[in-house]
């Protein structure tokens, strides 16, 4: 496998983002290129970013309704800037890891994916991809969604992950709404619980009951940090943590910037709420900063689409703002992409600054035989 570096573009000025007192200038500190081997596609379903004996991963992960290589997961050494291993999980016989949709790495022995068909299952393997343990839920109620956005994690011996109701596909009443977004299951006994109070924001409830909400559109965005969690919905400002079994309510001042407003819609009209959802402003990833402690949430403004616009990368065309939060959810920065040069679905905080994916649909320079990231200085980010 060859490596490869790009020389550091220092003091590279790409945009300017005004935002109260102060102008944040984009300063591309590093790039880097990792070469792609063959089989291994230049996007992947999920990603997840995981520090393991001091060295930087980003694992990266292809489920079975994506793939043309079923259940593959990729080991990528962001020190080295290079594919470690690709290992590919049998979907049939005695060790398949059936309809499996997502996945979360704790360590290298300890790799979880779930489904979301019936029975909800739990699969625990490690990098030899030899079955280890398997979790089956009798809960026929309680199913797990595959958002990428909201992945599971592990905390305490409880491996927390997005559950919906299987009640209806497409909710019809109030019970929709009587289910917790986040459960976890106890891995001592396979017990599944959910986390109460974290149902739809009030806003969203009230816009339903008078049939002027969608509720599938509202998806949910997780993310960890230690012991706490975080857990936030894209056309919401609220943002909930909890951290040691307390909850706290965080509003996000997201100054003037509009969210999507409620609108009255078929809810089986799968078509016309996908482009909705595509075409509004909204915000999106959680990522918490631990070296300057700062919230950091996506913001994704409205767009709209062309006639015939390939729906799977409209998304990638649309403006996006990085918004910096103090804790409490007072809005301390901004930083405004380049359009068309940026995948904010990877954005890895370091010491030196924000590390984040530019491989865009859109961006002319994109080399589709490498895996490429910009590492953007944060020097007024403090």
């Amino acid at each position: 496998m060859n490596k490869i570096f790009i020389t550091p573009l220092t003091s590279v000025l790409l945009f300017f983002s005004i935002q109260q007192n102060y102008c944040q200038e984009i300063e591309i500190l590093d790039t880097t290129a990792i070469e792609l081997q063959s089989g291994v596609k230049e996007t992947t379903s999920n990603t997840q970013h995981k520090k393991i004996n001091g060295v930087n991963y980003l694992f990266r992960f292809n489920d079975y309704q994506s793939s043309n290589n079923p259940l593959q997961l990729e080991i990528i050494n962001l020190e080295e800037q290079k594919i470690e291993k690709v290992i590919q999980f049998p979907l049939y016989g005695n060790n398949a890891f059936e309809e499996v949709v997502n996945f979360y790495v704790h360590n290298f022995d300890s790799i979880f994916f779930h489904n979301e068909a019936f029975p909800l299952t739990f699969y625990l393997t490690d990098t030899s991809k030899n079955l280890v343990k398997k979790w089956e839920s009798t809960d026929m109620t309680l199913g797990a969604g595959w958002h990428s956005n909201a992945s599971p994690f592990l905390i305490d011996n409880k491996l927390y992950f997005y559950s919906i109701s299987t009640q209806s596909f497409y909710p019809d009443d109030l019970a929709f709404f009587n289910v917790n977004h986040l459960s976890y299951l106890k891995l001592e006994n396979g017990k599944i619980s959910e986390i109460k109070n974290l149902k739809y924001p009030n806003e969203i409830l009230a816009a339903h009951q008078n049939n002027k909400w969608y509720p599938w559109s509202q998806n949910p965005y997780f993310h960890h940090y230690g012991s706490a969690i975080y857990v936030g919905f894209n056309m919401s400002k609220k943002l909930i943590k909890i951290e040691n079994k307390q909850e706290k309510n965080i509003e996000l001042d997201i100054g003037s910037r509009k969210l999507a407003e409620a609108i009255s819609m078929d809810d089986n009209d799968f078509v016309s709420n996908q482009l909705y959802l595509i075409e509004s402003p909204q915000l999106g990833e959680i990522v918490y900063d631990p070296y300057r402690n700062k919230l950091i949430r996506l913001y994704k403004k409205a767009i709209l689409l062309e006639a015939n616009e390939d729906r799977s990368n409209a998304y990638y065309r649309s403006d996006f703002t990085l918004l910096f939060f103090e804790p409490d959810g007072e809005l301390s920065g901004t930083i405004s992409l380049p359009s068309n040069k940026f995948n904010p679905s990877i954005i890895i905080p370091t010491k030196r600054g924000l590390l984040i994916n530019t491989d865009n649909p859109f961006n002319q320079n994109n080399n589709e035989d490498f895996l490429e990231f910009a590492l953007i200085s944060l020097t007024d980010i403090e």
